[in-house]
């Protein structure tokens, strides 16, 4: 049995990419069963391009505000990076994240940031994703508080509590891990790694807080242009199930970026608003497009023909 599992993760490692392809590639066989192929031309041909051409704008506020709030987060890197090396480090994220489970790759930002630890700027881009995630959780809560009845609807606003004083006293945790971890190891890599908790004073946390709610709000309008693409929503109802679907996403990060459990989250939480299954497919598969593919070819430009100093 123990050589069977050694074998598994052995093949787990050798072959990383295959499985996250082919785990795309069950998770559409799924939604096409589901899905109709006719259904998603028959919503493609009864699109309404001008809200594409909406959505397609929106991109631009969303690149920049991602941009904006790392330039901040890591100003306090010493020597300071320029504003241009924030965003090629973002930009090469993505193409870094590409094929990993969550975009999880986007933690070595730090290979397009001359001079510093690679340890450290992971530390802070764990920081920056944590905002985003928090934000969805939230957002998703808020969402859920809309939907049970009576008395249930208090659960999910007393969590969003709970979640914003974390988030407050955050800071606070960082001696009590700075000492257990130095029982294991003196290393100045204990110190990279919880370096985070340095920018986590009170007023960043604040001003990364209203990064990622201007952040999550574009990214979801942009959702919801995307879905009056090719059908129309009432924006209540958008609220009310829009989160929903990027809570799932971020918590099943199995496959290839949002490919798959993003669309099939799509299909069942908008179909039970009327949706049909063809236009929650075409919508949330553009947006996957627009916010991942194409940030992900340019990165992989980025990542080729940028040369930083004393690379690692």
């Amino acid at each position: 049995m123990d050589k069977t599992v050694k074998k598994i993760i052995y093949f787990i490692r050798r072959h990383p990419m295959k499985i996250r392809l082919a785990l795309v590639c069950v998770l559409f066989s799924i939604l096409f069963f589901n899905v109709h192929p006719l259904e998603i031309l028959e919503a493609f041909s009864q699109a309404r391009p001008i809200y594409l051409v909406y959505a397609l704008v929106l991109l631009v506020p969303n690149l920049g505000i991602q941009f904006l709030k790392w330039h901040y987060l890591i100003r306090g890197l010493k020597p300071k990076p320029s504003f241009k090396i924030s965003v090629l480090s973002v930009v090469g994220g993505f193409f870094l994240g590409a094929s990993t489970p969550g975009r999880t790759g986007e933690l070595a930002r730090g290979l397009l940031i001359p001079g510093h630890s690679k340890i450290k700027v992971a530390s802070l881009t764990m920081v920056d994703k944590g905002f985003n995630l928090i934000m969805v959780y939230m957002a998703g809560l808020v969402a859920l508080s809309l939907l049970l009845p009576g008395l249930l609807a208090l659960i999910p606003v007393a969590a969003c509590c709970v979640f914003s004083m974390v988030l407050a006293n955050i800071h606070r945790t960082k001696p009590p891990l700075e000492r257990l971890f130095h029982r294991f190891t003196k290393s100045e890599r204990v110190d990279n790694l919880l370096a985070a908790f340095d920018t986590l004073s009170s007023d960043t946390v604040t001003v990364m807080i209203a990064y990622s709610i201007v952040f999550y709000l574009v990214y979801t309008f942009q959702y919801f242009i995307l879905i009056r693409c090719f059908t129309d929503i009432s924006l209540a109802t958008a609220i009310k199930t829009i989160p929903l679907v990027f809570v799932i996403n971020t918590s099943l990060p199995i496959a290839i970026g949002d490919f798959g459990v993003k669309e099939m989250a799509a299909v069942h939480i908008l179909g039970a608003v009327g949706i049909t299954g063809g236009q929650a497919f075409s919508a949330t598969l553009i947006q996957n497009v627009m916010v991942f593919l194409l940030p992900s070819f340019a990165g992989g430009i980025v990542f080729t023909l940028y040369r930083p100093s004393h690379r690692q």
